[in-house]
């Protein structure tokens, strides 16, 4: 089937898991009445073509601050790990990330990120939305959603894609909320594979679909007319992108690329998609979201120095190749990496048996690069035990006003929702961290 991610309480499942038979089947087309468009290129066809892209790498459980960009090497709080200097003078990260050491000075690191929800669920929702759950009338959408429906692709690629992500319960990730499904991530399962169930896309059966797609069609009209059912029209972009997918399923294909370049990310699940997001950006599709791992990767309350370290070299192999091979394509000033989780770790070693952290939202890191960004510059900073932000915090809001005002997004803009005007970010509080820009 081609899969979608649901977030509980948004559309049904039967708006979003759509079967290949139910996609090629003409008889088929009344069961889709809710779908809207597939992408959203169908949105707005006559939409100039911007040229940016995000790849965002979700760490999800709680990646923590000190095992990662903000070390306290020797402090009570530091535990085991060691820390090394980057190509930033004076800023040093988690012995375990070398490549993103030698790769510092390409990218904008915050350490002092805060926030308030530290429930797995609620903090992911809150990190890619910009929403608490409780502040909007309408399910806000994941922000690639938004931009999805601000920058649509060209040439009938899709316009965002969601890579290795949890498809149900509580992880799932946020769907496109009151903007529609037509803004929805196309799913794939992972390991650098495609969407699944694609039928074979050769003359025969393109050939067959469109006679089926005639059909289809034909009957469509026949039920709209005179009826001004807008499902009719949205129905058709559906089964159009369908059809321009199937002509570009080689797309997904990273068996095509050279041996060298698959080395370079590593043999892991995440280095493959890592590859594939590279593959697909440089294909034109603008917007990508990576999962690191499924489940709660990061979210180390027990075993957890150990365990982080294959993790954490896991990570720090694939993200690096994925910025050296965007930066020798001649992709990163127009592509913005954001490498984040929903929120960080306890100060305190904590935890029954072999110890971890739990969660924490007082202080945190996360970095990104790219498309814009200042390269080098590391933004605010900890108390010496990583307690409580020192200087410069940073909001959720204030991220996502930044992530925006990157790719050329009024952070300030409002989108309409049956009349109502709905903010970007969460009452429109955001502001751009303007020393990232």
């Amino acid at each position: 089937m081609l899969k979608v991610p649901l977030l509980p309480g948004a559309c049904a499942r039967v708006e979003h898991h759509l079967s290949r038979r139910l996609f090629l089947q003409g008889a088929g087309a009344g069961a889709l009445g809710g779908f809207g468009r597939l992408f959203a290129a169908d949105h707005a066809g006559a939409a100039t073509k911007q040229g940016k892209h995000v790849i965002l790498v979700f760490m999800s459980g709680g990646p923590s601050q000190f095992e990662t960009w903000d070390p306290k090497t020797g402090r009570p709080t530091g535990g085991p790990h060691m820390n090394i200097q980057t190509a930033v003078p004076g800023f040093r990260i988690d012995e375990y990330m070398p490549n993103l050491a030698r790769l510092a000075n390409r990218t904008a690191t915050i350490r002092s990120m805060t926030s308030d929800l530290g429930d797995h669920m609620e903090g992911h929702y809150l990190a890619q939305t910009g929403h608490k759950p409780t502040s909007v009338s309408a399910t806000a959408p994941h922000w690639l959603s938004v931009c999805a429906h601000e920058r649509p692709a060209a040439g009938g690629l899709p316009s965002y894609v969601v890579l290795g992500a949890e498809q149900g319960g509580n992880m799932a990730v946020p769907g496109p909320g009151f903007l529609g499904a037509g803004h929805q991530g196309l799913y794939c399962p992972g390991k650098g594979q495609g969407p699944e169930d694609l039928p074979a896309a050769g003359e025969k059966e393109l050939d067959a679909f469109r006679r089926r797609e005639a059909l289809r069609s034909g009957l469509g009209a026949e039920f709209g007319r005179g009826r001004g059912v807008p499902a009719v029209g949205s129905h058709d972009a559906a089964f159009g992108a369908v059809g321009r997918l199937l002509a570009s399923r080689d797309l997904f294909d990273i068996t095509k690329e050279p041996p060298k370049r698959v080395e370079q990310y590593g043999p892991t699940a995440l280095g493959r998609d890592c590859l594939l997001a590279a593959r697909l950006v440089e294909k034109g599709v603008p917007f990508v979201r990576v999962q690191h791992q499924t489940g709660l990767a990061w979210d180390k309350h027990r075993r957890a120095f150990d365990s982080q370290r294959n993790l954490t070299h896991e990570f720090d192999t694939a993200v690096g190749a994925l910025i050296d091979d965007l930066t020798g394509r001649g992709l990163w000033d127009t592509t913005l990496v954001v490498l984040m989780g929903e929120f960080g770790r306890t100060p305190g070693i904590e935890g029954q048996g072999p110890p971890g952290r739990n969660h924490w939202t007082k202080s945190w890191s996360m970095s990104l690069g790219g498309c814009g960004a200042k390269p080098g510059v590391v933004v605010g900073s900890t108390n010496d035990d990583g307690t409580a932000v020192k200087d410069r915090p940073v909001t959720i809001p204030d991220l996502f006003a930044t992530f925006y005002a990157l790719l050329g997004i009024d952070p300030a803009k409002e989108l309409d929702f049956e009349g109502r005007p709905m903010p970007l970010t969460e009452n429109g509080k955001g502001k751009p961290v303007k020393e990232v820009l």
